[in-house]
């Protein structure tokens, strides 16, 4: 494993570094919680076609962020298509359902998409996958099974369009589903598939392209839900196990900008967000194989102007989460990550101090234990000890 700068970096900040491998070996703790996301939603319920929004709580450095992380990686690993944000760092803010749309669109492999889907139609043709790939042409296999060209040509266009009659696609996303596919199939036309890529994308096609496409709705506010539920339907059409959507500081919501003194969201676009994330929560049966964890700390809950209580809506399907049981619940729609630190133990802190050094040294890191490192009693003992070990965090020297 390849330790970056940029991940001692982020050990020093108190965050988990971008390095899947590195995160993977120093997290503890994963019976607590983890391993009920990993056993119960993404090998079980979310790839059987169910759907859920979960959402993490607590203050800072308690180990939301690392959570998300851990799930994105392990989503991807198991063939989701995953994708994290922070709800600080986004170029536009999410609470417009078309840029949130456009996030979501951006994450995903749209190769993976032509060859699934080119896939589909080929099996349905008596074709298996140890004879085509999905990653070009299949008009010189029909040719050689003795087709003239026109009629193999014609032959695949039959088939697309019986592959896709029946889905749940709604009509301009079975419209792009059979255009990029007999182009992948026929042609290989690079630029009708960009065309429908942009407009997958919800970029604007010109009248031409339109035209020729055939692509002529739009993405607009009115549609983009529906939209955002024909994108999953497609992904898994194309044999994607699903969608993992993590969004995390999710507190920006309530915050006011530290330059300008002003709130960062205006109420409406709080309440846009907020009634996005309700209509994500009763859409269960449309988005099928969809899992979503938001995170946030406890201003979420504790303001009554700006958090999750200000839009009663939402707040009914989410408070039945805070009904406190005298236990960790794993399976609580909204999970308090304070509570969740409680129950791994006072000692936990130590134990990931103890379990990073062993990674790290093992990596070719030796700790410098002469660093002087203060101020780090106002933050959690958790966020502390990774600092601590990231600051002492020295590269061998190879002689």
């Amino acid at each position: 494993m390849f330790i970056a700068d940029s991940d001692i970096s982020s050990l020093k900040s108190g965050e988990p570094p971008d390095n899947k491998e590195l995160i993977e070996n120093y997290t503890l703790g994963q019976e607590a919680w983890l391993n009920r996301i990993y056993d119960y939603y993404l090998d079980n319920y979310i790839p059987k076609g169910g759907s859920k929004v979960k959402v993490l709580i607590g203050n800072e450095g308690t180990g939301k962020t690392h959570l998300l992380k851990c799930i994105e990686y392990r989503s991807r690993e198991m063939g989701y298509n995953s994708i994290y944000f922070s709800a600080r760092n986004v170029e536009n803010k999410i609470n417009n359902i078309i840029n949130f749309y456009r996030m979501i669109a951006a994450s995903i492999d749209f190769e993976k998409i032509i060859t699934g889907l080119c896939l589909k139609v080929a099996t349905n043709m008596g074709y298996n996958q140890d004879v085509y790939d999905g990653s070009g042409k299949i008009m010189p296999l029909l040719i050689k099974d003795g087709f003239g060209q026109y009629d193999a040509a014609r032959e695949i266009r039959n088939a697309v369009y019986n592959t896709f009659k029946d889905s749940d696609l709604s009509p301009s996303f079975f419209t792009f589903a059979c255009i990029i596919t007999r182009d992948r199939m026929i042609d290989e036309n690079e630029v009708s598939t960009s065309m429908a890529k942009n407009w997958l994308m919800g970029e604007k096609l010109e009248r031409l392209e339109r035209k020729s496409t055939s692509l002529f709705e739009r993405l607009q506010r009115t549609n983009a839900r529906y939209w955002l539920n024909s994108l999953i339907a497609l992904l898994n059409y194309s044999g994607v196990k699903g969608f993992v959507v993590l969004i995390d500081d999710l507190e920006v919501l309530t915050k006011k900008d530290e330059e300008f003194g002003k709130f960062i969201f205006t109420p409406n676009q709080v309440k846009d967000f907020y009634e996005l994330i309700r209509q994500i929560i009763d859409d269960a049966e449309l988005l099928n194989q969809f899992f979503m964890v938001i995170a946030g700390d406890r201003s979420l809950i504790d303001d009554e102007k700006r958090g999750f209580k200000s839009y009663e809506a939402l707040w009914m399907r989410l408070q039945t989460g805070l009904v406190s049981s005298g236990r960790f619940n794993s399976f609580a729609d909204i999970v308090d990550t304070d509570e969740h630190l409680r129950i791994l133990g006072d000692t936990f802190p130590q134990k990931v101090s103890k379990k990073l050094i062993e990674v790290l040294s093992t990596e070719g890191f030796e700790r410098n234990s002469e660093i002087n490192i203060n101020n780090l009693n106002d933050i959690s003992n958790l966020k502390a000890a990774v600092i601590e070990v990231g600051l002492r965090a020295e590269r061998k020297v190879r002689s």
